[in-house]
């Protein structure tokens, strides 16, 4: 019996799992399907040194996929959605292990939605989707809300974009919870995934200067943010500047439940924690780059006052540096950050390294990194990272070993 002869109905009763008295059959149902994803396998070793103590190791291993899948619905409609399965094992539970359950596996949908582009010019994507500017991070388990994307690119040059989420899925490294926490006893929920997000942004060019504008409300947590960024490359030079604005409600209001199972309203000041209410980040970096290699150096500093500029501390969109130090620089108050780092390519191999310094006031951590990559395949990379953190009196090795497959 050929495949394509054989319904959807019958492939799922074959597999005991039920059946339907209507069906497409298969090969009308894949046509004009898009499938992709990718299969990666990481192997972490960390070792983590303290003055006047022993050294702590530990490894960790992760095996991460995701499978999109895009459909065509209707002239002019599709639907998409995005399985993603995470996993990690820790043979050894040291640094880079977490507190609490050591052989997390999970498989969600991570995306689900639909695509509208029968109107020139003009797509609507309504469903749980990437939450789309820099603040947030769009890639493998990234930021994700429940909502509508807008895309307009009728204006030459230039594409504008509007958001509105009722729930997102994250925005752990905006430490309200913990402080929203410290002050109460009750359990608190993650704010911002239940915070309304709106958002609207412009991305073009004014000439040969490349050009992003954004601009957000979080309720509840944040009043105003924006974004803004100018690019120019000419020749194989390029620089890049960004400056991001963010103030803070002034009173987060949190509804909890307390461990009487009593609902409880929390109203908190911001001004116990922070010396004011809004902040600037700003960065540029700038360097050479052609089809061989590239350097680039860098600088970024943050607001001694109110230093919260990114949603995500993975976030895609702001300038940052190293395998481990933009994790602890991110939204930290006064912190300067400098670095230099170059590549090239030859055939298959790659090879990266990098040299930067935070500086905390006080305190300086810095970090060196060495990279190569192989493609061993047109599909199949392997790649291999030694990072160094030396952070006053601790310092912090990690080895990662990488195998992806993409389709």
């Amino acid at each position: 019996m050929k495949l394509t002869k054989l319904s959807l109905a019958a492939i799922v009763a074959v597999g005991a799992l039920g059946s339907f008295a209507s069906a497409t059959p298969l090969e009308e149902a894949i046509k004009g399907v898009d499938v992709s994803g990718f299969a990666r396998l990481r192997y972490t070793h960390d070792t983590l040194g303290v003055d006047g103590a022993d050294d702590v190791t530990g490894e960790a291993i992760r095996v991460s996929g995701e499978l999109n899948i895009v459909a065509p619905v209707a002239d002019g409609l599709a639907f998409g959605t995005t399985l993603t399965t995470d996993g990690y094992n820790y043979p050894d539970a040291g640094p880079s292990a977490p507190t609490g359950d050591l052989g997390a596996r999970s498989f969600n949908f991570d995306k689900y939605y639909f695509l509208y582009t029968g109107v020139k010019d003009l797509a609507v994507i309504g469903g749980k989707y990437t939450v789309p500017a820099p603040w947030a991070e769009s890639g493998f388990a990234g930021s994700r809300g429940n909502g509508l994307v807008a895309l307009y690119s009728g204006v030459p040059n230039w594409t504008f974009a509007g958001a509105l989420y009722l729930q997102t899925n994250g925005f752990d490294s905006l430490f309200v919870d913990e402080y929203v926490q410290s002050l109460t006893t009750i359990n608190v929920p993650d704010l911002g995934s239940n915070s309304n997000l709106y958002a609207l942004g412009a991305i073009g060019k004014a000439g040969p200067v490349d050009l992003q504008f954004w601009a957000a409300k979080l309720e509840n947590l944040i009043d105003t943010t924006v974004f803004a960024q100018a690019s120019f490359a000419q020749a194989g030079f390029n620089v890049r500047a960004q400056v991001n604005y963010l103030k803070i409600s002034d009173e987060i209001i949190v509804d909890g439940i307390d461990s009487t199972g009593t609902p409880v309203v929390v109203t908190a000041p911001y001004t116990a924690l922070l010396a004011d209410d809004a902040g600037l980040f700003y960065g540029i970096e700038g360097g050479y780059k052609n089809d061989k290699f590239f350097v680039t150096a860098g600088y970024t500093q943050t607001d001694e006052d109110q230093p919260i500029y990114a949603l995500d501390d993975d976030n895609d969109g702001f300038i940052k540096f190293g395998q481990q130090l933009y994790y602890l620089t991110t939204n930290v108050p006064d912190t300067a950050t400098y670095f230099i780092k170059g590549g090239g390519t030859f055939g298959k191999f790659g090879v990266e390294g990098g040299y930067g310094i935070a500086d905390f006031g006080d305190d300086d951590f810095s970090e060196i990194y060495l990279l190569g990559s192989y493609q061993l395949a047109p599909k199949f990379a392997v790649e291999l990272y030694y990072s160094y953190l030396d952070a006053d009196t601790e310092d912090l090795s990690e080895i990662q070993l990488e195998l992806k497959y993409t389709f």
